[in-house]
């Protein structure tokens, strides 16, 4: 019991750091210069990467972890999950940021629980209550529910509503694909610590396996080296600090995901919606004014509550 609270406890950490996380990218976008052919958001995956593997392989010098011995068939599940994410998720994800903000493409992304549960029930025979079953349908349609908000007739003024009015639907294209590789990911995570039960050592293969994946890019791709550029000091301290939010973000999730199950680790660290909407509400000093926002926000706490009874 104490296990399955202390999981429980580590994918809600999770969720915080990827809320604050995802913040920091937009504040960091919003900061940047965008002429000519350079993409703050490859340079906000790239930096956020690059600063997540340094503290990752700190804290194991920290700690004096050898990688010597250990077989490679047994870590290849974490370097494979770091080519979906942070390495294909990420990109995509902050581009989605880019196009339409940091609180309707978790939105999107916050679907991804239903992704990692239909593969994880048949690859690990997890179990899969009733109330696991509606609470997972409840924030998956939170995350819904705010991304389908729309202006009404009544003009709500809303700071969700606001930013959906110009959103169209090859705008969800991006942030999907951005929810497919996350689910997949965190299954061959559990593949992964089911083989090697080291987060740290796993959460430090995958950044580097999702680091090597970009810097081949730039070698082959003269035109992606001219994108990586950028000249806002703010903007990569923003991204820097995104950085240390995805490695506490991933270490937790790990942990989390070595002492509980997919079922129930994924959706509980996807409730990161939640936290965006209410660090985004403090922010600009306002409450939620919209019906439709509040329930979806009711969707969520209720999901992620009926998740821990389960």
């Amino acid at each position: 019991m104490i296990a399955l609270e202390l999981s429980a406890g580590l994918a809600l950490l999770a969720a915080i750091c990827s809320a604050f996380q995802a913040i920091a990218v937009e504040y960091g976008l919003d900061s940047s210069d965008v002429t000519g052919q350079r993409s703050p958001a490859l340079v906000a995956a790239v930096v956020s990467i690059v600063v997540s593997v340094v503290v990752f392989w700190t804290l194991l010098a920290v700690r004096g972890v050898s990688i010597d011995g250990i077989a490679v068939g047994d870590v290849a599940p974490f370097a494979v999950a770091g080519l979906a994410n942070p390495a294909v998720f990420r990109l995509l994800y902050f581009r989605s940021i880019d196009r339409i903000g940091a609180r309707l493409s978790a939105a999107v992304v916050s679907a991804n629980p239903a992704v990692a549960a239909l593969l994880a029930l048949p690859l690990f025979g997890e179990p899969f209550t009733l109330l696991t079953g509606i609470g997972l349908a409840c924030i998956v349609a939170g995350g819904i529910v705010l991304q389908i908000l729309g202006n009404s007739a009544t003009a709500e003024t809303d700071l969700l509503v606001d930013e959906l009015a110009d959103v169209q639907p090859r705008d969800i294209v991006v942030p999907g694909i951005a929810m497919a590789m996350l689910g997949i990911s965190f299954v061959l995570v559990k593949i992964g610590l089911n083989r090697h039960s080291d987060p740290l050592l796993g959460t430090a293969i995958g950044q580097t396996a999702a680091l090597v994946a970009f810097v081949v890019l730039f070698g082959v791709s003269s035109e992606t080296r001219l994108k990586l550029r950028i000249r806002s000091r703010t903007a990569l301290l923003a991204f820097t600090l995104a950085g240390v939010f995805v490695a506490g973000n991933w270490l937790a999730w790990f942990s989390a995901l070595q002492l509980g199950t997919v079922v129930t680790v994924v959706p509980l660290s996807n409730t990161y919606p939640l936290f965006i909407v209410a660090i985004s509400y403090l922010l600009a000093r306002q409450v939620p004014r919209s019906p439709r926002v509040i329930s979806g926000i009711v969707f969520i706490v209720i999901g992620a509550t009926l998740m821990q009874l389960a």
